[in-house]
């Protein structure tokens, strides 16, 4: 296990909130990494229409059990970092020694609160959340968290769900958010859209930077 690794797994002992365990972490992994999510997903175009650098800080924010954050680990090399934010500790147990086996020393698992990420300010250049944003409660308070983590010049890449009927992956129609409405919130909270990529499927795939 890398130094990393054991300081994630030495905090965790002392996490005891009861609220998202995760306990059949097993199942939920294999629900993640199900190889036929490739053919919609397409997660190695994700990677590459984000254009990610050698050197590069990433934050994986919803990171489930690593599907993408490994790629990222791969795509920024040995100078740059992937911190792996979920808020389910068993998730990022799986994470963690997968990284371990993996030999990818440059994530690093950070156990979130629904409300914050618990990054660092100014601490990375891209945030990524695929498939999470629907979930979180009070997102313009989430926003100012997000927008004060980012570096000068980052950016935050949101793919989420389509709002509509034919889409058969994802959440239940109430719980999706329409893209425009999601565009129109972020720009409220001080970002603009910089970009858009339409190769997904179901999905929509925003580009974002601070205005």
């Amino acid at each position: 296990m890398n130094s990393l690794a054991l300081v994630f797994f030495l905090l965790l002992q002392h996490h005891q909130g009861p609220q998202h365990t995760f306990e059949d972490a097993g199942r939920w992994v294999q629900e993640f990494e199900d190889p036929s999510r490739d053919a919609w997903q397409k997660p190695d175009e994700v990677v590459g229409a984000m254009a990610l650098e050698k050197g590069d800080r990433v934050a994986d924010v919803g990171a489930g059990s690593g599907y993408f954050t490994r790629r990222f680990a791969r795509a920024v090399g040995e100078t740059g970092v992937v911190y792996a934010v979920d808020i389910e500790p068993n998730m990022l147990r799986h994470i963690a020694q997968r990284a371990t086996e993996d030999e990818q020393s440059n994530i690093v698992p950070v156990l979130a609160r629904p409300d914050n990420p618990m990054l660092a300010p100014g601490s990375v250049d891209v945030i990524f959340i695929c498939d999470t944003i629907h979930h979180i409660e009070n997102r313009p308070s989430y926003y100012q968290v997000l927008k004060r983590d980012l570096a000068p010049g980052g950016r935050i890449v949101i793919v989420d769900f389509l709002k509509k009927e034919d889409v058969p992956v994802g959440p239940p129609m109430e719980m999706k958010i329409a893209k425009q409405d999601l565009i129109a919130e972020l720009v409220a909270a001080g970002f603009r859209l910089k970009a858009e990529r339409d190769f997904l499927p179901y999905q929509y795939f925003l580009i974002l930077e601070r205005s």
